[in-house]
C-alpha cells in the first residue's frame, strides 16, 4: 500500500495528448519539467530542442540544478515515441543520478508517480504529443 503522505514531490495528476497536469498547478502544461520541489513548462526553444536529435544534456541541467541530488530521472519520448533521446544524453544523466528511465509518455508518467510515492527524489521531462 502506497502512502501518499510520503510523497517526495509533485504528482502528475492527468496526462493526455497535448496536456500534462501537475499537482499544485491550475493549468496544464504542453510539455513539462518536474523536480522534487516544483514544475514548469518545458520550452524547447530555450535549448533548441527538436524531435531529432532530441533531448539534449542542456535540457536536463535545470533539473539537476534545482534538485541538488536525484535518485532517478524520467524522460518521456512522447505519446508515439517520436522524441529522440540520444545515448549521450542518457550517459550524461547516469553520471548525475542512479536511475534513468526513457519511456513512452504515459509509461513515463506512471513510473514517475510511482517513484515519487515511494519517497524517491525524482525529476522528469515530459512531452505530451507525438
Amino acid at each position: 500500500q502506497l502512502n501518499v503522505a510520503m510523497s517526495s514531490g509533485p504528482i502528475i495528476t492527468k496526462v493526455q495528448w497535448g496536456s500534462i497536469l501537475v499537482s499544485g498547478k491550475d493549468r496544464p502544461y504542453k510539455d513539462a519539467k518536474v523536480w522534487p520541489t516544483g514544475s514548469r513548462a518545458w520550452d524547447w526553444s530555450e535549448t533548441g530542442t527538436s524531435h531529432n536529435p532530441g533531448v539534449q544534456p542542456t535540457d536536463l541541467d535545470e533539473l539537476f540544478d534545482k534538485s541538488h541530488y536525484l535518485d532517478a530521472l524520467v524522460i518521456s519520448r512522447g505519446m508515439e515515441l517520436v522524441l529522440q533521446v540520444p545515448e549521450s544524453t542518457v550517459l550524461y544523466a547516469k553520471e548525475r543520478c542512479a536511475q534513468v528511465f526513457v519511456l513512452q509518455t504515459e509509461e513515463a508518467v506512471f513510473k514517475y508517480n510511482e517513484l515519487v510515492r515511494e519517497g524517491q527524489r525524482v525529476a522528469g521531462l515530459f512531452h505530451s504529443t507525438c
